[in-house]
């Protein structure tokens, strides 16, 4: 389960209205114990300019300056957020070949630019699929 308060919550669905109708991503900061939960979410640019109307890339020098930050905190990365302007709020396949196990990823589907319908997702490495996981919004 990914546990997430609703302020945060809310950040994610703001910048997804704001974004659209390009694709934005983000990481979520927190702790993963008995269950995942998110104390902070950093919203991060989204690199890919060809197509940003379907793809996300995260700068993985600024991943890994977000993740050295986190722990110092004490915290990690537990996930990655990212939108599907008009598109469901499942894995692509494109989602699924670049994903990786123990991170929750946070799907954010936008329809015409209003409704939104938030899901997230594991990797499962054996499985080479995604499950989905419950969304706790506290």
């Amino acid at each position: 389960m990914l546990c997430i308060d609703d302020s945060k919550f809310r950040d994610i669905e703001n910048q997804v209205k704001k974004s659209y109708p390009l694709e934005c991503c983000g990481l979520l900061i927190g702790a993963n114990t008995s269950e995942k939960k998110v104390f902070e979410v950093r919203p991060t640019k989204n690199w890919n300019v060809e197509r940003a109307h379907d793809r996300y890339v995260i700068d993985s020098k600024e991943f890994n300056k977000i993740d050295k930050e986190t722990r110092k905190k004490g915290l990690q990365i537990i996930g990655i957020y990212h939108s599907h302007p008009d598109h469901p709020a499942m894995p692509s396949a494109y989602d699924t070949e670049h994903a990786w196990a123990g991170y929750s990823y946070m799907i954010a589907a936008i329809e015409k630019g209003e409704k939104i319908e938030v899901r997230s997702w594991i990797f499962n490495e054996e499985k080479k699929q995604f499950e989905e996981e419950k969304i706790s919004v506290y």
